[in-house]
């Protein structure tokens, strides 16, 4: 039975550290990409997990986030989930640090930084370091920039109708001119040869 206790009390504690940062909001999903972002060398190490070192670096060709129905989001690297809170991504030449923190995700039982000590005869010594990492800031926001241009557009078929009412009009006016005229014309001489009459 005490047994049994041990096991258990040595099996919580690893579960609780095991799951910190593998599901995370879209920010902090976003966050991971942008540091990884130009820094393809990445280190695995899980304390809590009980890894007495960090893991051999190895380069990352694809980085992603998914989306789960729960709309939490895992980032993978090479089409793998991985936990953000044991992957270390190389940011100076003797520098990696925790991309959980970079990203924002709090961690706990992790180191923030690994260093890397010069090269010996069986390879590169990395170590922890309890260096702070230095958080980037979050990507830019895209800002969408509207252009109000006004246009003046001419209705050809107005100005057609607005000529034929100009013409109309001043067809109209000259019409009854010439009436006028031809009515006065035709008038005048009429009285002119009766006053001619009476007079002989």
């Amino acid at each position: 039975m005490k047994a049994l206790l041990a096991i258990f009390a040595l099996v919580i504690p690893a579960t609780a550290y095991a799951d910190q940062c593998e599901l995370v909001d879209d920010t902090v999903a976003t966050n991971a990409i942008a540091a990884m972002h130009g820094h393809p060398k990445v280190v695995e190490y899980c304390e809590p997990c009980g890894d007495k070192a960090p893991g051999v670096p190895h380069t990352i060709e694809h980085v992603a986030k998914q989306r789960g129905t729960d709309g939490e989001y895992s980032v993978t690297l090479d089409k793998r989930e991985v936990d953000l809170a044991y992957e270390y991504v190389q940011t100076a030449p003797s520098k990696y640090e925790n991309i959980a923190l970079l990203a924002g995700c709090p961690t706990s039982g992790v180191e923030p930084s690994l260093i890397v000590a010069d090269a010996t005869d069986t390879g590169v010594l990395i170590m922890p370091s309890d260096t702070p990492v230095d958080r980037p800031l979050p990507p830019p926001q895209a800002t969408t920039t509207t252009i109000i241009v006004q246009t003046d557009r001419v209705n050809l078929w107005l100005i057609i109708a607005a000529c034929i009412a100009s013409t109309g009009l001043w067809a109209l006016a000259t019409i009854m001119i010439l009436r006028r005229r031809r009515s006065t014309e035709a008038m005048r001489p009429r009285a002119i040869h009766l006053i001619d009459r009476r007079d002989a």
